[in-house]
């Protein structure tokens, strides 16, 4: 009876301990990573326009930026592949048209690509880059401190940047004094920042967004405000919002910057407001100018803008001591030759000093490349000079042109003579190319003629020797290769060059033109 007690007990305890088993927990498995997933993806191009100061690269780069608001992460890539001289990249923190500390480096991956990991944000960082406070900045060789940039903004928003210069200015100054814009507009809720980059206008009074075309002057639109940390840029208040209507009229080409100092108060440094569809130049006109040139001291302002999306041209002269002009046109023609008309300019109903194209003028591609070579030129005709008392070469601003007299006069020593000629320099800074003209009267024996290293009032050594016109004994010109160096380019542009043209009466040269406006 007590084994079978016993026996019992046993049974029991095992049973009990079967149980404390069973109860047991096991924890569940963790739960999977999660991965990372964008939520807004940015696709940008950089390019030298959005560098401060911008610069005239035209090397461009592509950027994928992607973030995950969910994990609070991004990460980027950035290909280079058509870059030279690469050397590294960054993200940057600063608002458009500002400069800014480095936030995150790129890191080398594929071949000719670097990249950032993911990377883990605050909810203030992903604040300031759904803000467009970022940029990615890339470093080369040449423009170690940055050769293209682009500010990290979504699909809705357009930048825009654009050049300040007194020669947009109505009228046209002579000022040294430039600056650089940059505008972004955002088609979602319809914000407008904008922030003008100065330089040599430290006295500036005030800054304002204006409505007006180019060669026109215009209401103010919105007054700019001083930047806090850097006087000498201004900026949009904030939540500037313009409506539809207003940025249809900013998105063709109507709005401008203006900068207004002490000594210029109308305006000293102006810049029109330009997608990167608009071609501008903006030129003079003078009798200097005219084949062969005029005496006059009449002068004039001219404005050009062509849309390259259509060709659609839009001129306007400003003109000043020819009231009585009988007609003005655009002509096909190179500094220093004549050509056919190509447009006829209507005068201006409110204003006889004023020319411009007839509305929808437009050109086609082949014609805008001759144009943007610096091949027409506006022609404005009186009764006085018929064949046209003022003209301008229509030139954008990376072109410099000299148009210069050559007499005995300028000799060294002087020589006594009848003859005389006019000279046409053209310079192409992008690529140091020269061009020169020099048509001149009386020396049709002419021997030679040469450009010279040499400033005024001193003799020197030959840099080029011209050729003459095989159909035209007047006429003699660089050779259609002709080309500069920086270097050299520095010595013509501070006139330390001439032309000089040798005949048998004086074989030194009879005709020297110093090539200095």
């Amino acid at each position: 009876m007590k084994k079978f007690i016993v026996s019992a007990s046993l049974m029991l305890l095992m049973a009990c301990s079967d149980n404390d088993d069973n109860d047991t927990v096991t924890p569940p498995p963790p739960p999977p990573a999660q991965e990372f997933s964008a939520t807004k993806t940015f696709e940008l191009m950089l390019s030298g326009k959005q560098e401060v100061p911008m610069n005239t690269s035209m090397q461009t780069a592509f950027a994928t930026v992607e973030l995950d608001e969910n994990l609070m992460q991004f990460r980027a890539t950035l290909d280079y592949s058509d870059v030279e001289g690469f050397s590294a990249a960054h993200i940057h923190d600063g608002d458009l048209g500002a400069n800014g500390d480095v936030a995150f480096a790129f890191e080398a991956s594929d071949d000719n690509k670097v990249s950032i990991p993911i990377t883990d944000l605050s909810e203030e960082l992903i604040e300031d880059m759904l803000d467009g406070d970022w940029y990615i900045n890339l470093h080369t060789e040449a423009f170690p401190n940055g050769e293209l940039r682009a500010q990290i903004v979504p699909d809705t928003v357009s930048v825009i940047t654009f050049k300040l210069e007194g020669s947009q200015q109505v009228p046209m100054n002579e000022s040294s004094a430039m600056g650089y814009g940059y505008a972004s507009y955002d088609s979602a809720d319809g914000e407008l920042y904008l922030r003008a980059v100065t330089m040599d206008v430290d006295d500036a009074t005030a800054a304002h967004i204006h409505t007006g075309r180019i060669g026109m002057n215009g209401d103010v639109l919105v007054v700019l405000e001083q930047d806090d940390e850097v006087m000498t840029d201004w900026v949009t208040p904030d939540d500037t919002m313009i409506d539809e209507a207003t940025l249809n009229v900013l998105l063709s080409g109507g709005h401008y910057v203006n900068v207004h100092t002490p000594e210029m108060p109308n305006g000293e440094i102006r810049g029109q407001i330009l997608t990167n569809n608009y071609a501008v130049a903006t030129f003079d006109l003078s009798g200097k100018q005219e084949v062969p040139a005029v005496a006059t001291m009449a002068s004039g302002d001219g404005y050009a803008l062509v849309n390259t999306d259509n060709y659609e041209v839009e001129l306007r002269v400003v003109t000043s001591g020819v009231e009585d002009a009988t007609a003005a046109h655009i002509h096909t023609g190179r500094i220093g030759m004549n050509g056919d008309v190509l447009v006829g300019l209507e005068q201006s109903t409110d204003n006889i000093n004023v020319w411009m194209t007839p509305d929808n003028t437009k050109i086609n591609a082949e014609i805008f490349a001759v144009l943007a070579s610096g091949g027409h030129y506006v022609n404005v005709h009186t009764p006085a000079n018929m064949s046209g008392e003022l003209r301008g070469q229509i030139l954008t601003d990376n072109y410099t042109l000299v148009a210069f007299p050559l007499s005995g006069e300028q000799e060294v020593p002087a020589v006594t003579t009848t003859a005389s000629g006019s000279g046409y320099a053209l310079v192409n800074r992008n690529g140091f190319d020269l061009e020169l003209q020099v048509l001149t009267s009386g020396v049709a024996d002419a021997t030679a003629a040469h450009i010279h290293t040499g400033i005024a009032g001193e003799n020197g050594p030959v840099l080029l020797t011209l050729m003459q016109d095989s159909s035209d004994a007047n006429r003699w010109m660089a050779p259609a290769s002709a080309a500069l160096t920086a270097e050299i380019f520095a010595i013509l542009a501070g006139g330390g060059h001439y032309v000089n043209v040798h005949t048998p009466a004086n074989p030194n040269g009879e005709l020297r033109g110093q090539i200095i406006n």
